[in-house]
């Protein structure tokens, strides 16, 4: 008898539930949430309910049935109706602006360490979501860090740019000549492209012991995004690079050709010179240790990011998915390239100093494009 009975009274408690739970979305249609649970309340209360039992049906505290009862008995309509902003003040509200002033002052990379700085110069103990809450209210992302090579030159970088580079830019959005910018990029089957694979533990695959690289040297036309190449299983030397000039040459021919291109020295040698000037390119050199100068990086860049997402095991293959992929920017892939290449180039020259290794461009905000391809071009 006595299990019959307890069967029935939990059988009466789950429908006492789930009728509260339908008058509470009824009420909810008309008033907001709190306000629908305290007018519950005072109807289990006038029935004589418990305030453990009104509890559990609401969600109500028991202070906060304790203090809607003061209040039905004193008859205080206002405060039963009126509802506030509620919640306690966080222990870090009246600091925000000093921690988010020293977040924006120091290198803090992770969570944890805001969480121990706060402790540190604040003398207030807080937890990680504390710390979370308050870096998304005020807009404080964790961010992947940009590289600034160490023996780059900011003032040569700017008057490259705004003296030669720029006005290059603008004639071959005219039409009045073909700039190209040229860089080779090593592309290594089995190493860095590994694609990616389901399961519930991370997979290993076994890389290739033998060389299997595919070595492409490329000219970036800046106005169409079309790229020539030169290609090879071996080595990039200066008599590939006579042989891409030879390919620019005849594929520009009656137009004057600029390309732009970095110091190494297969690329400045004697042999490329006169290679240069039989042809009657004009080779432009950027500054030493300037890769952000030299926009076929992000080329590069975007090329890679395509064929990391497939694991090939056959050379042949692996090299005409390069191949397709390049041939696709000044084509299919064109609206995207041209995203990525345009005569927004990331420099140097206005970062603030946040100490002796680290380095802040507030102008990044409203330049996102600028931002994201400072931040990789000198390890494309």
């Amino acid at each position: 008898m006595s299990q019959i009975k307890k069967s029935k009274d939990e059988k009466q408690q789950t429908c006492a539930s789930w009728i509260i739970e339908i008058i509470m979305n009824f009420l909810q249609l008309f008033v907001c949430k709190t306000l629908a649970k305290r007018l519950l309340s005072l109807v289990l209360i006038a029935a004589g309910a418990s305030n453990s039992r009104v509890t559990e049906l609401t969600g109500l505290c028991d202070r906060s049935v304790r203090a809607l009862k003061k209040a039905a008995a004193s008859r205080d309509a206002q405060s039963l109706l009126q509802v506030g902003k509620g919640g306690r003040k966080g222990k870090l509200e009246d600091l925000e602006d000093a921690i988010v002033e020293e977040i924006e002052s120091g290198d803090y990379r992770s969570r944890q360490q805001i969480v121990d700085m706060v402790y540190e110069k604040f003398g207030i103990k807080t937890s990680i979501s504390a710390v979370s809450r308050l870096v998304k209210k005020n807009g404080v992302k964790r961010l992947k860090c940009g590289s600034l090579p160490a023996k780059a030159d900011p003032e040569k970088q700017r008057v490259f740019y705004d003296t030669l580079l720029h006005p290059l830019m603008k004639q071959a959005q005219n039409g009045k000549i073909a700039l190209l910018f040229i860089d080779a990029s090593h592309f290594v089957m089995g190493c860095d492209f590994l694609g990616y694979i389901y399961g519930k533990a991370r997979r290993f695959i076994k890389t290739f012991s033998g060389r299997m690289r595919y070595n492409v040297l490329g000219a970036l036309n800046f106005a169409t995004k079309k790229v020539t190449t030169v290609v090879n299983d071996t080595y990039i030397t200066s008599k590939e690079v006579c042989a891409l000039l030879a390919k620019a040459a005849f594929e520009y021919a009656g137009k004057p050709i600029y390309m732009v291109l970095d110091n190494a020295r297969y690329q400045k040698c004697k042999l490329v010179q006169d290679c240069a000037s039989l042809y009657k390119i004009n080779l432009v050199y950027i500054p030493p240790y300037s890769p952000n100068l030299n926009l076929i990086e992000r080329l590069w860049k975007f090329v890679k990011s395509q064929l990391r997402t497939k694991y090939y095991e056959n050379f042949d293959i692996f090299q005409e998915k390069i191949d397709s992929i390049i041939n696709s920017t000044g084509t299919t892939n064109k609206n995207v390239v041209d995203k990525l290449i345009n005569e927004k180039v990331q420099l140097f020259d206005e970062l603030t100093v946040i100490n002796t290794n680290t380095f802040t461009n507030n102008k990044s905000k409203s330049n996102p494009s600028e931002a994201q391809f400072g931040e990789g071009e000198s390890a494309a």
